[in-house]
């Protein structure tokens, strides 16, 4: 039986837009080899480094800094790492509202700090303010792991109070479903352009039948 659902962010409930956001720190930034660092689902390089908290915010923004335009500031890579997330959808959002009612509801997200600057006020404009619609958010930069890694699983599952068979996780990153199957999660791939609702609600209900 499950009793905790926990969603990737990125790809999952917020839209991500890469190329666009690749195109903005190019043509406003001036950050041409961009695209050697920034990844739709693993980032490279210091980009990878914050998002594992291996490094704080002003370290990233002092080498994010040294690949742009003279004259570049902070505020102008947070206007451009914008461009990377859409809006998350109204049915995804009442989907999160709706599964909170019967299950424990987590995020376990590849995140780093610069990124939770940005969705912190879009999710709350969404009607899912991220402090109070999840029981609790496992982000890589915090726990200093990263998904696929089984530690980061473990330690999510563990905090989460249940046992790994009652936990279903959703991804869109087919390495990241692998890495929670392996640690003897339920999971389920969210393909490209597919319904969130669906994908969830079918697993749901293929892992109730199966019980």
């Amino acid at each position: 039986m499950i009793k905790a659902v926990f969603f990737d962010m990125g790809g999952v409930l917020l839209p991500l837009y890469h190329d666009r956001c690749v195109k903005a720190y190019r043509e406003i930034a001036g950050f041409k080899d961009i695209g050697e660092y920034l990844d739709p689902c693993h980032q490279k390089g210091f980009f990878l480094d914050l998002e594992a908290g291996r490094i704080s915010l002003d370290t990233f923004m002092e080498e994010c800094l040294k690949h742009c335009a003279p004259g570049t500031t902070r505020e102008t890579i947070l206007r451009c790492h914008n461009e990377f997330f859409g809006t998350p959808k109204p049915d995804d959002v009442a989907l999160v509202k709706e599964l909170s009612q019967r299950y424990d509801v987590f995020l376990l997200s590849n995140n780093n700090a610069l990124s939770m600057i940005l969705h912190r006020p879009n999710f709350a404009s969404a009607g899912l303010p991220l402090d109070t619609s999840f029981k609790e958010m496992f982000l890589s930069h915090e726990m200093r792991m990263l998904k696929p890694d089984p530690e980061i699983y473990l330690e999510a599952i563990r905090r989460s109070g249940h046992k790994a068979g009652e936990c279903l996780f959703i991804d869109d990153s087919q390495k990241n479903v692998d890495g929670a199957i392996a640690v003897g999660m339920r999971a389920v791939l969210l393909p490209d352009g597919a319904s969130l609702r669906e994908t969830v609600v079918n697993k749901l209900q293929e892992i109730s039948r199966l019980a």
